[in-house]
């Protein structure tokens, strides 16, 4: 089934009101165990098949002790449904929940068991009383040297192994949420001696985030077979926001921008925030109703309760221009402390504590693999426009937003909150570009010169309609209240200045996510691989100019009804093909997300079903690849078995030489597809750190003096060189028919543009492009075939 889904938010077309249904963030597991990083350790070989087996017996053999909910929240909340009635709110996304909060000793639903190792371990296992999203909240949680903890659903889905790596100043451990509705919990000491003690953890609670309705936006589970790929809900939507790869000038900022997960069932956004230390320091902006259950639960001590049990997901963004393609869900982290908080302009700081452990004080603790960065602000009343916002509206991959006119600061007033903002926010007046939605709240607003601003409070944009959206103004909770109510102490503690850079924290060493991909203007021209009988392996090639630490590779698959076990292997070169294996890993299942757009659905399975996925370095030893030629490589694991996943693959983008190269049987050959040599690249690529040239991708589409005009599909691309983006004056394009007609005159924000030609109902035929900007001028035809 191909079902095209038009982009319309772009930097040349103001969106039009335009309707579709996408996924809300789900942990949805395809066969077998699949772990979420969060800061966990590999867990280790011996216990994944042990593990696998626990699985099966939590369907059936276990008898688990059964727990009774001591809360429920309502589908919507009577605050929820002033929002959808008032003419302006909050845009938090909130899931009706089921909360355990009264839990019993341990020894009432554990015991001492013997693994098939002979090792001994805690177990215990709980019945929920509904399926959904777990989230776990321990307590007293400190782990020694050599203790593992892990956790189960009946589904295969593993969080952990933690480790004493977890530990922290709370003593508290918050899981990334994982589905079902029994769980168990496996506790490994390091040593015998503390068989029969008592456990350095206790379980404090659990909150169940439930897949029903809220409205008509999350129509419930359909049908109550969950087999893997099998459709959940539809989500109605947000056709008029860009995906942020569309938008390669927010590219840093973009890697600035998280999506939480509170309390296991409050949805927002927030900003990773440099500060004048430039030491790396994980703090995280957003907005204070995110935390304090938009205003109906503010006392602090539930605010920083709040903090703790928050899970940060980086990098949550669509690899592609079709933001229906599903984000890696793997690069999480989980725990935080309130640093600053104050309601009277929404604000709240935030820095997370669930950390690398050893990392020196003063460095980033971040793992480089998710490749961070920590916007720069500007606290100051004045700063240029256009706006920009990045956002995860309902929970759903990154979105950009643009407005061309400066926001006023202005008021903001909610009869359902008992706060007022008095002169306070920043008013949108209209998005150029995009619109928010609930999940969006404590997202960053940046400046023209990518400086944070404000961040969400609330709004009622929508594509239809995109007007009037507020966020709270950096400027005026910068100074004048506590420290722990504005954000000076905290933002500029070694200086006075109210602008500040951003920071790539591991500039010496930069983490670098190579492709063919992501990069390119053709990065959405993609097909989903079909597998053959003879293939059993793909591997695309990589060019490296230095010496660089592998941390892991991003690999992008279509939809699969089961996981056929894998290996990734990095292979040398020797005479331009693969040859000497220098590293390999076996895959566990990825996480996987399914789509479904309200329709009866075949067969088939559409680009839109794709996923990415992120796949770690294993082990703790770091792998140095030098200067060279490299094959980046999935493989079956057994020479004679097929390789049936649907990995993606570029239509365009071919070269004199392969890139792509199949295994076939055990020897590598240049890949062929259909009887014919392939020359594009497969989607697998790997994350580096070192200092690298271009990034891996194609020097032909970087522009050097000369303005580049690129017809990609149905999309016009246009890259500006240095000289002509950075001038004072923008640029201007003109679109003239062959008659000498004007069909279009705009003008060009950055120095890279892209313009959807369906918008503008152009035939087929030649058409003239002028470009002028920075004194000089450029034309060129276009031909629409």
């Amino acid at each position: 089934m191909n079902r095209r889904t038009p982009l319309l938010a772009d930097l040349l077309h103001r969106c039009s009101a335009l309707r579709f249904h996408l996924c809300v963030v789900l942990l949805t597991l395809l066969s077998g165990l699949s772990a979420t990083a969060q800061l966990s350790m590999p867990i280790p070989d011996g216990l994944v098949s042990e593990l696998s087996d626990a699985a099966t017996a939590l369907r059936s053999a276990v008898t688990p002790y059964t727990l009774q909910a001591t809360a429920r929240t309502a589908t919507t909340s009577g605050l929820r449904q002033a929002e959808e009635s008032a003419s302006s709110g909050l845009r938090l996304l909130e899931l009706p929940a089921v909360e355990y909060r009264q839990l019993p000793d341990e020894k009432l639903w554990g015991n001492w068991i013997t693994t098939a190792a002979g090792a001994p371990a805690w177990r215990g296992v709980l019945q929920l009383e509904e399926s959904g999203w777990n989230t776990l909240y321990f307590v007293d949680y400190q782990l020694k040297r050599g203790d593992m903890l892990l956790i189960t659903s009946e589904e295969g889905e593993v969080r952990g192994a933690f480790t004493e790596a977890n530990n922290g100043a709370s003593r508290t451990l918050t899981t990334a949420p994982l589905y079902g509705e029994r769980i168990a919990i496996y506790y490994y000491p390091a040593s015998s001696e503390e068989v029969g003690g008592e456990l350095p953890w206790r379980l404090e609670g659990i909150t169940t985030a439930l897949l029903s309705s809220i409205g008509d936006d999350l129509p419930p589970a359909k049908g109550g077979d969950r087999k893997p790929g099998a459709p959940w809900f539809t989500v109605k939507g947000l056709e008029c926001t860009d995906a942020t790869v569309r938008h390669p000038e927010v590219s840093r900022i973009a890697r600035s921008e998280l999506q939480l997960v509170v309390r296991g069932r409050f949805f927002s956004s927030g900003t990773l925030i440099n500060n004048s230390r430039q030491d790396g320091d994980a703090l995280v902006l957003t907005a204070a109703h995110c935390l304090n259950n938009s205003y109906q639960n503010r006392a602090l001590d539930y605010v920083r309760q709040s903090a703790e049990q928050t899970v940060f997901f980086f990098q949550y963004a669509s690899p592609t221009g079709d933001p229906l393609i599903n984000g890696s869900l793997e690069q999480s982290l989980a725990g935080a402390e309130l640093v600053a908080f104050n309601e009277e302009h929404d604000m709240c700081l935030l820095r997370i504590t669930g950390v690398r452990p050893d990392v020196p004080q003063g460095q980033c603790a971040i793992p480089p693999s998710y490749r961070p960065y920590f916007a720069g602000w500007n606290a100051e009343r004045d700063f240029p426009a256009p706006v920009v916002g990045i956002h995860h509206p309902r929970t759903s991959v990154q979105r950009y937003n643009r407005a061309d006119e400066k926001p006023p600061l202005e008021s903001y007033d909610m009869s359902f909150v008992p706060v007022r903002w008095v002169d306070s926010h920043l008013h949108i007046k209209r998005w150029d570009a995009g619109t928010t939605a609930v999940g969006s709240s404590g997202s960053g607003l940046f400046d023209k010169n990518h400086h944070l601003v404000g961040a969400l409070t609330g709004g009622s944009s929508s594509c239809g309609s995109p007007i009037n959206d507020y966020y709270y103004a950096l400027s005026e909770v910068f100074t004048g209240y506590p420290d722990d109510k504005c954000l000076k102490p905290h933002l500029a503690p070694t200086s006075d200045q109210t602008v500040l850079e951003g920071l790539n924290p591991f500039i010496s060493l930069p983490p670098v996510r190579l492709s063919h991909q992501l990069y390119s203007l053709m990065r959405d021209s993609v097909l989903v691989r079909i597998a053959d009988g003879s293939t059993t392996g793909v591997a695309v090639r990589y060019d490296i100019d230095t010496s660089v630490q592998y941390l892991g590779t991003m690999a992008v698959l279509g939809a699969m009804d089961a996981w056929q076990p894998l290996e990734l292997a990095i292979y040398s070169a020797t005479d331009g093909r693969p040859d000497k294996q220098i590293y390999k890993q076996q895959l566990q299942a990825p996480q996987y997300n399914w789509f479904d757009k309200g329709v009866e659905r075949s067969g088939e399975r559409s680009l839109t079903d794709a996923f990415e996925t992120f796949i770690p370095v294993e082990g703790t030893d770091p792998v140095t690849l030098p200067a060279g030629r490299y094959y980046i490589a999935l493989e079956t694991t057994d020479a004679s078995t097929p390789l049936k996943a649907p990995l993606l693959l570029s239509k365009l983008q071919s070269h004199e030489e392969p890139y792509a190269w199949h295994r076939i049987g055990t020897s590598w050959e240049p890949a062929q597809l259909g009887g014919a040599p392939y020359l594009g690249h497969y989607w697998i690529d790997p994350i580096v750190a070192g200092h690298i040239k271009d990034q891996g991708t194609d020097p032909s589409l970087s522009p050097d003096d000369t303005p580049r005009v690129i017809l990609a599909g149905e999309r016009l691309f246009i890259l500006l060189p240095k000289s002509w983006s950075s001038g004072a004056e923008p640029v201007q394009l003109e679109l003239f028919a062959s008659s000498g007609q004007r069909l279009l005159v705009t003008t060009l924000l950055y120095g890279n543009a892209s313009l959807l030609l369906t918008d503008y109902a152009l035939g087929r035929g030649v058409y003239i492009v002028n470009l002028t900007g920075g004194g000089e001028r450029y034309s060129c035809k276009l031909l629409i075939p």
